[in-house]
């Protein structure tokens, strides 16, 4: 009883997909025709969400270039005294900005001290000024370089992390007191209240890197972070954390959120300049991809429409005899869907290769630069190409289901 029953079910599946390899394979120039409209579609949304996720992952870099974009700073008005730039905060506040990285994706951070220092030649060149007032940046020179990958290092160890005792000059203040890589240079801070006799002495440090930035650290020089908090008597404290967070303005706006909630005595502000033009260029690279895509989709539909009615047309007499024989709309109308979607992933997978190749042509050709494939991308386009010829199925399905068999049969 039991395999009675089932027999004629597995006789209509299997019947169901015969007639489906059929009508992709035989006699079918239409059906050819809707590939190559769906992959022509595909190409163009492969190469254009290709060229999107690879700008959009080399802008985020290049933006990187500009420093950071988000400041955790004090919120004290008043300097820390004359030496000391700005209100100081304490230095463990950036071994907790280390932990959110897990939280606040692709975050690259960095602790800073400004000081006011005295900067000599060593030994001393009576061509030269004596000494000269200079911002002495205290950091950890490796994180800091990540913040501003954009650096010129024109002497020395550009990967090497500064150890105590050596420091990395902007390159317009070794050019002002010749310095170069391997010269010797002295620091001293004058701090406030301290009578002269007990004013630290000057520190020695090697020269090790001299870094071209085009901004203003080109005018200042780069110490170890403790050499200089123990110069200036700042022990365990820093200026400021320069951070940076990629992505655009809403996933920025929404670390800083985050950051204000883990740290609430201290002020975290985005640096709006940057923050707003990288959104604001990637938002229009979005919404011009998304534009094109729509109206090709569209014009794709169209043409696919079109060629399923002609299949239809062509077919109606075979869809009569389907009829005839027991074939239900339904039966039919998940034949001409399931073509529709076959024809689709045909010309998705196809059009991927193709826009893939596209992409990187574009690329060379009008930016100069070679494109890795957005992988991705691979399955929205063959998702999306398939989608596109289900839908577009939809209106001669219509037709199809007001065929009657005894009028179609007769040739009315």
């Amino acid at each position: 009883m039991n395999n009675g029953a089932k027999e004629p079910v597995l006789n209509r599946r299997s019947l169901f997909w015969r007639l489906w390899l059929r009508s992709l394979v035989v006699r079918r120039p239409q059906a050819a025709l809707a590939v190559v409209s769906l992959l022509v579609g595909a190409a163009v949304a492969s190469m254009l969400l290709n060229l999107y996720g690879d700008v959009h992952r080399k802008m985020t870099r290049e933006f990187r270039s500009y420093g950071a974009n988000v400041i955790l700073s004090s919120r004290a008005a008043a300097s820390a005294g004359p030496t000391l730039l700005a209100g100081l905060i304490d230095a463990a506040a950036f071994d907790h900005v280390t932990s959110l990285r897990a939280t606040v994706k692709g975050l690259v951070a960095a602790p800073v001290l400004y000081v006011v220092t005295r900067v000599s030649p060593v030994p001393e060149n009576p061509r030269l000024p004596s000494f000269e007032n200079v911002v002495a940046v205290g950091t950890d020179f490796a994180d800091f370089r990540k913040l501003a990958p954009g650096w010129r290092i024109e002497d020395g160890r550009p990967e090497a992390n500064p150890d105590s005792g050596v420091c990395a000059v902007g390159a317009h203040l070794a050019e002002r007191l010749h310095f170069k890589s391997g010269d010797t240079l002295a620091i001293s801070v004058a701090r406030q209240g301290e009578a002269l006799q007990d004013q630290p002495k000057p520190e020695s440090f090697r020269v090790e890197r001299v870094a071209a930035t085009g901004t203003s650290e080109d005018d200042q020089v780069f110490v170890p972070l403790q050499d200089l908090q123990r110069l200036a008597g700042a022990e365990g404290k820093i200026s400021l954390i320069e951070m940076n967070v990629p992505g655009e303005t809403a996933g920025i706006e929404s670390a800083v959120h985050a950051l204000a909630a883990e740290f609430p005595g201290l002020e975290v502000r985005p640096v709006r300049q940057i923050v707003y033009s990288q959104g604001k260029v990637l938002g229009t690279i979005r919404w011009l991809l998304i534009s094109l895509m729509v109206l090709i989709l569209l014009i794709i539909a169209l043409c696919v429409m079109a060629t399923m009615t002609a299949i239809v047309l062509e077919r109606k007499k075979d869809i009569a005899v389907m009829k005839a024989l027991g074939a239900s709309n339904r039966d039919v109308t998940r034949l001409f869907l399931t073509e529709g979607a076959t024809l689709g992933l045909v010309g998705g997978l196809a059009g991927f290769a193709v826009g893939g190749i596209l992409a990187s042509a574009v690329a060379e050709r009008l930016f100069g630069v070679s494109l890795d494939l957005v992988w991705w991308t691979l399955p929205m386009v063959c998702l999306g190409t398939a989608l596109v010829a289900v839908l577009a199925t939809f209106f001669p399905v219509g037709m199809m289901r007001r065929i009657q068999p005894a009028t179609a049969l007769k040739g009315e």
